[in-house]
């Protein structure tokens, strides 16, 4: 065996490989560089149960993306609706023994209620009113939506969304590393 084929067979026998966990949640194909911005926007973050992140990771599909395996947490609609806001067409699979028992297909919905803020300070949604923010998605690569009341348009990294017992939180810079 030459040099060069001993070298490329400890290339390939040097892969990292992350755990399997035994009950939770995995969220993969992220779009690159978001991984962290997600955990931090669900409150993800605070969890103090054990997580797997990867930034940046190879991936056949699309180049890179990022992964986030979670223990014990299963995701509420809530959290799965800021998800595909941020990383459309992200899969997130449900974990039980080992095993996937659930996988879901996350999709940008095309009408975003209650977790996005406009910034219009005269919009009726900032407003006395009982009315709840509401957007059209008009593009959902670039992310381009619309404020339904007063049509003010907004790309992803001028969304504001809204978080109950939290700050408002911004889009942050995606991590290229």
């Amino acid at each position: 065996m030459n040099k060069d084929s001993l070298i490329n067979r400890n290339m390939s026998e040097d892969k990292l490989r992350i755990d399997k966990i035994k009950k939770g949640t995995v969220i993969d194909h992220i779009t690159e560089g978001y991984a962290l911005t997600i955990l931090n926007l669900t409150g993800l973050d605070e969890s103090p149960n054990l997580m797997t992140i990867g930034v940046n990771v190879s991936s056949n599909q699309f180049q890179k993306k990022d992964i986030i395996k979670i223990e014990g947490v299963f995701l509420n609609e809530t959290q799965m609706q800021q998800i595909s806001i941020l990383s459309p067409n992200n899969s997130i699979s449900l974990i039980e023994n080992y095993k996937v028992i659930e996988k879901k297909k996350v999709k940008i919905p095309k009408v975003i209620k209650q977790l996005v803020l406009c910034a219009n300070t005269t919009c009726i949604s900032n407003s006395d009113e009982p009315i709840d923010s509401e957007f059209n998605v008009l593009e959902e690569k670039p992310l381009k939506i619309q404020c339904v009341y007063c049509n003010r348009m907004y790309k992803l990294d001028e969304i504001t969304f809204s978080s109950k017992g939290k700050t408002e939180k911004r889009v942050k810079q995606r991590i290229i590393l």
